[in-house]
C-alpha cells in the first residue's frame, strides 16, 4: 500500500510541474516578445538621435553661427520643425531636445508638460551628460516629471559642443506591457529597477516586494515568491532589458495556473488518508489476532527457558492459537514434572559423590604409617611404636566417623594434629606446628576433612629442604562480610607455590600432576562447592617469604544453624 500512495503523490507533484511548464512556456514567449520589441524601440531611438547629430546640416551648423544672428535663428527654427515632426514617428518617445551651453530646444507630445520638461531639463542635464554611457538608457527619476521615472538619451554632437537626446516615460512603456498584459485574478506585469523599485506607476497595489536577487534571471524557466500579506505564491518570470538597467517581470498567482487540480489533490490525499485508515484497522485486527498471541507465546517461551515453569497460555477465541496455547500449557506442565525429577535425582547424585570424595581422601596415609611402625619395630624402639599406635588409632578414628557431613573445627584440628605427631616421628626435630585459633570459632561446624589436606599438601611439596625446620602456621579469624564467615589459613616456610601452579589454581584449572595430596585438594574445593552452592572460596597465594599459603572461606554455622547443603 505505500508504493500506492507514494505513486499518488508523486502523480499529482508530476501533474503540478507538468502543467507550471506549459503555462511558462506560453507566458515566456509573451514576456520575450516584449522585451524584445521595447529594446529595438529603444535602439531604433539611439540610432536616430545619432543620425540627428551627425548627417543633419542643421544641427552641425547651429554653432557656427553667432547666438542671437538671423541664421542662428532660422537654423534653431528648422530644427524645431524637424524633432516636431519626428516626434510623432516614434510613439515611445516622449521629448526629443537639443543644448548646447546658451539653448535649450526641445520638443514633446505633452504639451501641457513642456514648461515642467524645460525646468526638469535645465536642473539635470549636465549630470546627465557626465553619467550617460554611449548606446545605453539610463534610468532617472524626478518627481515632476508623470510616473517619477524616465529613460533618456544622450548623444554628442561631432565638434560642436551641442547634444541631442530623447526622454522616454516609463509609464508610457509601462502601459504598452498592460495592453498585451491583462491584470486581475491571472497575475500582474511590472517593470522594476535592478535593485527591486517598481517603475513606471503600475499595480503599486501589489504585496509581493521584490529584491536584487530576485529579479537576477537564472537558467530556471522561473522561480516563486511569495505575497507578504496574504501568503500566497507566484510564479515568476524575469527578462531583463539588454539596453537599460530595467527588468520585465510576470507574476501568475499559482491558484490560477493549478486551477482544477487542487481537487485532484484533495481526492489523492483523500484516497491516501483512507488507504492508511483501512490499513491500520487491518493492522489493528492483525495485531489482535495474530501478533497479540505470538508475543504471548514468545514471552511464555523465555519464561519458560529461564525457569519459570508456572506459566500457563491464555486462549482466545482463534481456533489454531487455542490448539496452540493448550499444547504449550501441557508441554510446560510436562517439563515442570520432568525437571523436577531431575532436580531430585541430581541431588541424589550429588550425595553419593560427596560420599565419594570423602572415602577418596581415607587411604592416603595408610601405607606411610605402617612403614613407620615396623621401622620402630624393627629398632625395637617400644615407646615410639606405642606413642605411633595410639596417634595412627586416633587417625583412623577420626577418618572412620568421617562419614557425617558435618564436624566441629575443634574436631578437625585434633586430626591435624594427630596427622602432624605421626609426621614429626618421620621427621623429628625438623617439622613444627603453630595453631591461632579463637576459642570462639572452634565450635562451628564444617565438613570434614576440609583442611587436612592443605596441611598434607603443605609437607609434601613445601617441606623439600629437610636439613631446614620447617613449621606450619594455622590461624583463623571471624569476619562480616554480608554475613559471618570464618577465614582458615594455613601457611608454610617452605618453597611456595610454582607461579604456574599458582595461576591454575586460582583459576580453578587441572593440575597436570595427579598425585594423592593434589588430589585431594580438588576433592576438598569440589565437596565445598557442592556443600554451600559458591557461598565458600579457597584462595591460593606465596607469603612475604617465600612460603605457601592458603586460606578457607567458609559460613558460620553451628549445631543449631545448619547449612542446608545444595539441593536439600
Amino acid at each position: 500500500m505505500i508504493p500506492g500512495v507514494l505513486f499518488f503523490i508523486g502523480n499529482n507533484l508530476y501533474a503540478k510541474n507538468v502543467v507550471r511548464d506549459k503555462v511558462t512556456e506560453t507566458y515566456r514567449n509573451t514576456l520575450d516578445i516584449f522585451a524584445d520589441h521595447t529594446d529595438r524601440t529603444l535602439n531604433d531611438i539611439t540610432n536616430y538621435l545619432n543620425k540627428l547629430g551627425v548627417y543633419d546640416t542643421d544641427v552641425g551648423v547651429l554653432n557656427s553661427f553667432p547666438p542671437g544672428s538671423d541664421n542662428y535663428v532660422l537654423t534653431k527654427i528648422r530644427i524645431q520643425l524637424k524633432i516636431n515632426r519626428d516626434i510623432g514617428l516614434y510613439n515611445m518617445i516622449d521629448t526629443i531636445f537639443l543644448f548646447n551651453s546658451n539653448e535649450l530646444i526641445l520638443s514633446t507630445s505633452s504639451q501641457n508638460q513642456y514648461g515642467i520638461l524645460q525646468n526638469v531639463l535645465n536642473d539635470n542635464v549636465r549630470r546627465i551628460v557626465d553619467e550617460s554611457t554611449p548606446g545605453r538608457w539610463l534610468l532617472w527619476y524626478d518627481r515632476r516629471i508623470e510616473g517619477g521615472n524616465f529613460l533618456v538619451q544622450v548623444s554628442e554632437v561631432p565638434d560642436t559642443g551641442l547634444y541631442v537626446g530623447a526622454i522616454i516615460r516609463m509609464s508610457e512603456i509601462a502601459n504598452q506591457l498592460s495592453i498585451q498584459w491583462s491584470h486581475g485574478d491571472i497575475g500582474e506585469a511590472a517593470i522594476y529597477r535592478s535593485d527591486g523599485t517598481r517603475l513606471g506607476g503600475q499595480g503599486t497595489d501589489s504585496h509581493v516586494q521584490l529584491n536584487r536577487t530576485d529579479l537576477i534571471r537564472e537558467n530556471a524557466p522561473y522561480r516563486f515568491v511569495k505575497d507578504g500579506e496574504t501568503g500566497k505564491r507566484y510564479l515568476m518570470m524575469n527578462r531583463p532589458s539588454e539596453v537599460a538597467d530595467m527588468t520585465t517581470s510576470i507574476l501568475i498567482p499559482e491558484s490560477y495556473i493549478l486551477q482544477g487540480l487542487p481537487y485532484f489533490q484533495l481526492l489523492t490525499y483523500a484516497m491516501a488518508v483512507g488507504v492508511i485508515f483501512i490499513f491500520s484497522l487491518y493492522l489493528f485486527f492483525i495485531r489482535r489476532t495474530l501478533f497479540k498471541p505470538l508475543q504471548q507465546l514468545i514471552s511464555g517461551m523465555k519464561k519458560i527457558s529461564l525457569g519459570m515453569l508456572n506459566v500457563r497460555l491464555q486462549t482466545n477465541n482463534t481456533l489454531e492459537f487455542v490448539f496452540l496455547a493448550n499444547t504449550f500449557n501441557n508441554m510446560a506442565e510436562q517439563i515442570k514434572s520432568l525437571r523436577i525429577g531431575m532436580y531430585e535425582e541430581q541431588l541424589k547424585a550429588q550425595k553419593i559423590e560427596l560420599k565419594q570424595l570423602q572415602a577418596q581422601i581415607n587411604p592416603h596415609f595408610y601405607m606411610n604409617s605402617l612403614n613407620i611402625i615396623y621401622n620402630f619395630a624393627a629398632l625395637k624402639d617400644t615407646d615410639s611404636v606405642k606413642k605411633m599406635a595410639l596417634h595412627l588409632g586416633d587417625y583412623f578414628r577420626f577418618i572412620m566417623r568421617a562419614n557425617r557431613e558435618l564436624i566441629t573445627l575443634e574436631e578437625e584440628l585434633k586430626h591435624i594434629a594427630n596427622y602432624l605427631e605421626i609426621q614429626k616421628f618421620r621427621f623429628p626435630h625438623k617439622l613444627g606446628s603453630v595453631y591461632d585459633i579463637p576459642g570462639c570459632m572452634k565450635g562451628s561446624l564444617m565438613p570434614a576433612l576440609s583442611i587436612q589436606p592443605f596441611v598434607e599438601n603443605a609437607i609434601i611439596h613445601g617441606f623439600v629442604n629437610h636439613r631446614k625446620p620447617f613449621e606450619i602456621r594455622i590461624r583463623g579469624e571471624l569476619l562480616e562480610e554480608e554475613g559471618a564467615f570464618m577465614h582458615i589459613t594455613v601457611e608454610d616456610n617452605g618453597g611456595g607455590f610454582p607461579e604456574e601452579v599458582l595461576r591454575r589454581l586460582n583459576e580453578g584449572q587441572g593440575l597436570p600432576s595427579a598425585d594423592s595430596s593434589r588430589l585431594g585438594i580438588a576433592n576438598v574445593i569440589q565437596r565445598l562447592k557442592l556443600r554451600y552452592d559458591g557461598a565458600a572460596r579457597v584462595d591460593f597465594r606465596n607469603t612475604d617469604d617465600g612460603g605457601a599459603a592458603v586460606t578457607i572461606r567458609l559460613p558460620v554455622s553451628t549445631e543449631h544453624e545448619l547449612p542446608e547443603p545444595k539441593g536439600e
